[in-house]
């Protein structure tokens, strides 16, 4: 009888350190699986045979991009760059982010752009998620010195648009419209929702009004207006030009999505040298009598 209790607490204690060998084995995969879900491999998907690579360098100033043409050294970065351990983070840590500003582009395997920006321990990547890691990217902004480098403005950094709401410097101040607009040639709000604006184009000047597909967002930050960077990847517009004769008006629907999610205030929009004011509040958006 005793020895058949000694074999069995010897068989208990096996299957019980079994068992907890198994648990242990399968938390870990758990807990690393996670980890590979939230972070590190940002770049994931990039194609460098297919896509040149670009990196930036933001000051608060001017943006500086260097770009690689050669697959096997665009390889050799997007490397060093997925192997950075992330943890995954909420949308305000994007507050925390401050100059340097350091961003990369590559396109995908599916030719989607692939754009991340980090500063300040904080990793932002255009699908919107957001990561804690290491962001001290000197070394490798040094190490891609003497590659072929242009200036840009702050609208053209990845993912401006999303910032835009957190770091004014992203905002780009708009040029003062100095070309005079012709008498009797207005741009009024006609109908204005969470997505898209639109407006009516009176011409009464005397003459044809030409315009384009394109158009802009601009805001107004203590008296100044800027201009508003896109949030979509991959915007472009039409080169149509659209005649308008006087004595007839048009009315134009624009896409307000490209810009995301607008921030209380108030806003215009611009089409060629015309602009029409609206306000942006709490879940309210309306046009401003007179514009």
């Amino acid at each position: 009888m005793k020895t058949e209790k000694v074999l069995w607490r010897k068989k208990y204690i096996t299957v019980l350190i079994l068992s907890l060998l198994i648990l242990a084995a399968v938390l870990y995969g758990i807990r690393n699986g996670r980890r590979n879900d939230k972070g590190g491999n940002i770049l994931a998907g990039a194609s460098p045979d297919t896509s040149a690579f670009q990196m930036y360098y933001f000051d608060g100033e001017t943006v500086a991009v260097r770009t690689l043409y050669d697959s096997g050294a665009e390889k050799e970065v997007i490397k060093k760059i997925n192997g950075i351990p992330l943890q995954a983070a909420e949308e305000d840590a994007l507050s925390q982010m401050e100059p340097p500003f350091y961003g990369f582009w590559v396109s995908s395997q599916d030719g989607f752009d692939i754009s991340v920006t980090a500063s300040g321990g904080v990793w932002l990547k255009n699908d919107g998620a957001v990561y804690y890691g290491d962001t001290d990217l000197s070394g490798l902004w040094e190490q891609m010195e003497g590659k072929d480098e242009d200036t840009w403005n702050a609208l053209n950094f990845p993912n401006a648009g999303r910032l835009s709401a957190y770091h004014t410097i992203f905002l780009l101040k708009a040029d003062e419209q100095t070309a005079e607009v012709p008498e009797g040639l207005t741009l009024t709000v006609e109908d204005i929702g969470t997505s898209e604006i639109t407006v009516r184009i009176t011409n009464n000047s005397g003459e044809e009004f030409s315009y384009g597909e394109y158009f802009s967002i601009q805001k107004q930050i203590d008296g100044q207006w800027y201009t508003v960077p896109v949030r979509a990847d991959n915007v472009g517009f039409q080169d149509i030009a659209h005649i308008l004769p006087n004595g007839e008006s048009a009315s134009e629907t624009y896409n307000l999505n490209i810009y995301g999610t607008l921030e209380p205030g108030t806003y215009r929009l611009v089409v060629e040298t015309l602009s029409a004011e609206f306000l942006v509040g709490h879940g309210r958006m309306a046009g401003i009598e007179g514009e």
